[in-house]
């Protein structure tokens, strides 16, 4: 009895806190992955904001404050210059965001990228050549309870 009471007085704790949504930031250049991603976050009850542009994400970055930030690692991949200013913004938002968790996606990830990736923090990574867009909503639920 005392435990069901003490669980009672936990839950009415909890009850009494605001609940606000984790904020997810994408940076997808294809309008039709973004729309699908934000669909099945959303249904997960996810705040999300979508760039098309790597300059409208680092804006985005300051004034939205994502706690994940889920970005397209081989975006315009025949673009060698986009893919330096993502290492670059990836280098950035250790010191700047601290607290904020990354998760990229990409559709030719090579082993090799992957491992770069984790060792410049990104704590998951989505292969669209083996997922769903449903699968961000799961790896984004999961690197958000990560501590």
């Amino acid at each position: 009895m005392a435990y069901l009471f003490k669980q009672k007085l936990n839950i009415m704790d909890l009850a009494g806190q605001e609940f606000r949504p984790s904020k997810i930031l994408i940076y997808e250049p294809e309008e039709y992955l973004a729309a699908l991603y934000q669909h099945h976050l959303r249904l997960h009850s996810f705040e999300v904001m979508h760039c098309l542009a790597l300059e409208q994400a680092k804006l985005a970055l300051t004034g939205f404050e994502p706690d994940v930030f889920v970005f397209c690692a081989d975006a315009d991949n025949a673009s060698s210059n986009a893919t330096v200013e993502i290492w670059k913004l990836l280098r950035s938002l250790g010191a700047d965001f601290p607290k904020l968790r990354l998760v990229s996606t990409g559709l030719n990830s090579s082993n090799d990228l992957i491992s770069q990736l984790m060792r410049a923090g990104v704590l998951g990574h989505i292969n669209r050549k083996l997922s769903r867009p449903q699968d961000l909503a799961v790896v984004v639920k999961s690197v958000l309870q990560q501590v």
